[in-house]
């Protein structure tokens, strides 16, 4: 997900698991399920372009990627870590209810999405957007209230601290330091 590398007109962006195995710029894929949860776990390769989402770089050599898909909440999340390790922040793309499939998931979103950065920053994203699809009838009414909804939903569990589940808000990664790295 990135806001510099897609198209400024772009309406619904699919997302699908298993995806990232198929991104020549990742290496490193996995997936896991718990139960209905799927966990997916990329890294980006020593040739990734950089990528950036309001004013953050999310992906770049080194650089890993989860998603989580949430069946019991309808939602999926994208936590991004730097290459040190670092959580960098949470993607929540306001989506089409998650469609489970024989071998994973897949959902498009309607536009509007949240960066939850790692100050804890909540930022709403593709409002002009999203605004410009309602006036313009490419979004129905239907998906409009259901986006509208769901981004208040989501930023009032933010607030209250309720959400993202504590499997996700407290997920972190230990980078494996090299030798010469640690030296």
């Amino acid at each position: 997900m990135s806001e510099t590398v897609q198209s400024p007109n772009r309406l619904f962006k699919p997302f699908n698991s298993g995806e990232w195995s198929e991104n020549a710029a990742m290496t490193d894929y996995r997936a896991e399920w718990f139960n209905s949860l799927l966990v997916e776990r990329a890294a980006w390769t020593d040739q990734a372009p950089t990528v950036e989402l309001h004013d953050t770089v999310i992906g770049a050599p080194g650089f890993v990627w989860f998603r989580f898909w949430l069946p019991d909440l309808d939602q999926m999340v994208e936590k991004y870590f730097n290459a040190d390790g670092a959580a960098i922040g949470l993607y929540l793309p306001v989506c089409r209810p998650l469609q489970r499939e024989d071998r994973g998931y897949r959902t498009s979103d309607l536009i509007l999405a949240i960066w939850y950065n790692a100050d804890k920053r909540v930022f709403v994203l593709r409002e002009e957007e999203f605004e410009e699809g309602v006036r313009d009838q490419r979004i129905s009414t239907q998906e409009a209230e259901r986006a509208e909804t769901r981004i208040r939903e989501l930023t009032a569990a933010i607030f209250r601290e309720e959400f993202p589940p504590p499997l996700v808000r407290n997920f972190a990664i230990a980078m494996e330091k090299s030798i010469s790295r640690s030296q």
